[in-house]
């Protein structure tokens, strides 16, 4: 089973397309036995502990509660989806900042509460003691057959390594996936790894600063383990009488590394869905992120120069959205027939030409292309284009978070293109 993606390059005014040989995802999904893995939000009893030694400092022990709010960010949070529970610890676990799994049921209360968490400032880090607790007093309170999860947060090394290695083993033993995130160089690699029994569930970073980054990598990690189970019909069907050929539209160069990274983490999120099972997948993206330059003869006058250095603050977006209005053609890999549909996703930043933008949105809307648009960018912007689209930004700036809308509403629109054909 191949999954063609076609990428439109435009920097040389040429198209080409391949087959990626995804069988191997693809068997994950439907073809049991063997797992499937998918990021949505079924229900689940998540942990953290973190350390709030005196070498945490204040800022940075603010800093992790802030990650820690925007990692859940994207979750339903609630007594029948996600559950989370924080506990903090030193010297002692602070048993008296403990927060349950069932304390805060609304994600507006929950984060408010991990704002208010206080910094204890411990002489000594017992990462044992802690996880020990997280086994014996917090984790008895979750719900049968959910997945368990624990995110251990941590600076440095804690003061009996045998014991923080014991206790993990002992905790990942009741069926509690561990994971570590050490902060700074000065952490025991070892002992993460001790803790989370798993090279793969260890993450370091270099600075508290620095956990934002690593929020998109840290919540596909934790994703729910599906059971040898077919998906439900809604799931496995999706698609199947009404596929889709869709585009992934966005320019490197006017998003920049950052985001364009955050691209990625959404188009690589959406294809490990069962949403996509029937789908099509391409990509048009300019090509040429970076600009050759021009030699000393190239031009005659300084008005040329200038001209061509305004090209430079142009982005190719708009340009990219108006090739969308050919792109299905079945010489482009698109499929035939009238129940195809035609869908685009769009990554938005901040600076654009928006009359630019806005033309070739409503050309391509014209086509017949279903849109939607992704992205961390002016979100009033954003909003005010949803007449054309959905605004996947609305359900927060999290890649994976819009990546699942993204498929939801997918999944939704066929099934009432469904629903509309039966009735």
């Amino acid at each position: 089973m191949f999954l063609r993606i076609a990428v439109v390059f435009f920097c040389v005014g040429t198209i080409s397309a391949w087959d990626i040989d995804l069988k191997n995802l693809l068997a994950k999904r439907r073809n049991p036995p063997g797992p499937n893995y998918v990021c949505y939000q079924h229900p689940l009893d998540l942990v953290f502990i973190l350390d709030a030694s005196s070498s945490i400092w204040a800022q940075n022990f603010t800093k992790a509660k802030d990650f820690v709010n925007s990692f859940i960010e994207p979750y339903v949070i609630g007594p029948n989806k996600v559950r989370v529970a924080i506990e903090t610890y030193a010297q002692r676990v602070y048993v008296e900042d403990v927060i349950h799994f069932n304390d805060f049921l609304t994600k507006e209360s929950l984060k408010q509460s991990i704002s208010d968490l206080v910094w204890h400032h411990g002489r000594r880090t017992e990462t044992g003691d802690g996880i020990a607790y997280m086994r014996e007093k917090i984790m008895p309170e979750a719900r049968s057959g959910l997945r368990k999860i624990c995110i251990v947060i941590t600076d440095g090394r804690s003061q009996d390594s045998e014991k923080t290695a014991l206790e993990a083993k002992r905790a990942r033993s009741d069926g509690i996936d561990m994971f570590a995130i050490g902060v700074s160089d000065a952490v025991n690699k070892t002992e993460l790894h001790n803790i989370a029994g798993d090279p793969d569930r260890v993450i370091i970073v270099e600075t508290y600063a620095d956990l934002e980054a690593i929020k998109d990598k840290l919540a596909y990690k934790t994703c729910k383990e599906i059971p040898t189970t077919p998906a439900p019909p809604k799931d496995e069907d999706c698609g199947l009488d009404n596929p889709a050929d869709i585009y992934y539209v966005f320019d490197p160069a006017y998003l920049g590394i950052d985001q364009t990274g955050w691209v990625t983490q959404f188009i690589t999120h959406t294809l490990n869905t069962d949403e996509f099972t029937h789908m099509r997948v391409g990509v048009i993206s300019d090509s040429c992120p970076l600009d050759a330059g021009f030699n000393l003869s190239r031009y005659s006058n300084f008005g040329e120069i200038r001209e061509r250095l305004r090209s430079y603050e142009n982005p190719q977006l708009p340009k990219l959205i108006g090739s969308l209005t050919s792109a299905y053609s079945v010489a482009k890999g698109g499929r035939p027939g009238p129940g195809v549909r035609r869908v685009a996703v769009i990554f938005l930043g901040n600076k654009i030409d928006r009359e630019a933008l806005l033309r070739n949105i409503k050309a391509a809307r014209e086509a017949g292309v279903e849109l939607y648009f992704a992205g961390r960018g002016d979100a009033g912007f954003m909003a005010s284009i949803a007449r054309y689209g959905f605004n996947l930004a609305q359900t927060g700036p999290s890649a994976i978070g819009q990546a699942l809308s993204f498929a939801t509403k997918l999944c939704d629109e066929s099934q009432a293109r469904m629903n509309q054909i039966i009735n």
